[in-house]
Order: C-alpha cells, then sequence, then structure tokens
C-alpha cells in the first residue's frame, strides 16, 4: 500500500512539474529560425498572459500583410524595460522573432527595435 502511494504522488508532482512548461512552449513556432522585419505597428494589445503586438509588413511588390507576434508575459516585459504604451499605432519598427511553423502570420517575440534605436526583448534580462 505504501509503494502505490509513492507512485500516485510521484506521478502528481511530475504532472504539475510538466504543466507550466506546457502553456508555455513554443512547439506552434519554428524555433530554428529567426524572422526579421521592417513593420508599422497597428495596436499593442497589453493584456495576460501575454503582450499582443499587432502590426503590417509591406513586401517589395507593395502588397501588406497583417501579423502579430506575441510576447512574453507582462511581468516579464515589465522588467525587461517595456511599458503600455512603448510603441503606438504608425510607429515603424524592427521586428524579430520565430515565426509560427503553420506559416501564419503569426511569430514569437524575441526583440523590438524602436523608432529611436532603442532595443526591447520578450525574455528576462540577465542581472
Amino acid at each position: 500500500m505504501k509503494e502505490n502511494w509513492i507512485a500516485v504522488v510521484s506521478v502528481l508532482i511530475a504532472v504539475c512539474a510538466a504543466a507550466p512548461e506546457a502553456h508555455h512552449g513554443a512547439a506552434a513556432f519554428d524555433t530554428h529560425e529567426i524572422t526579421t522585419l521592417s513593420a508599422t505597428v497597428t495596436e499593442l494589445d497589453w493584456r495576460s498572459p501575454h503582450a499582443l503586438i499587432h502590426f503590417q509588413v509591406t513586401d517589395a511588390r507593395g502588397i501588406v500583410t497583417a501579423w502579430t507576434a506575441e510576447t512574453a508575459g507582462l511581468v516579464i516585459l515589465i522588467r525587461a524595460g517595456w511599458t503600455r504604451d512603448v510603441v503606438k499605432p504608425g510607429d515603424r519598427v524592427v521586428i524579430a522573432g520565430h515565426r509560427a511553423a503553420n506559416g501564419t502570420s503569426t511569430m514569437l517575440l524575441k526583440r523590438l527595435v524602436l523608432p529611436g534605436g532603442r532595443e526591447l526583448t520578450s525574455i528576462i534580462p540577465p542581472r
């Protein structure tokens, strides 16, 4: 009976430990490649659990494509120097991240270069 209890507790610990990793995984994104785009911000959707940056990219033929970049959680962004008004609609930025594996115009943000050249990341900054 004692062995069964230990097995149950072990399984519960393993499941609970894996749950946060599953939520914050990047399986939907191609983490082997980084896509860098010049873009025009259309909206910063500052919300939990992840802020979203909506932007447009114009290709060499003049075709405009709407994109969305998912950021880290708000606490991480704030620690990295972000604020809810760090970018505004119309701002020209350079945005880099891991593109969605399914080919849609979605990415997991890694780096954002603001109009004045200031660079923000979507990761916990080193101390």
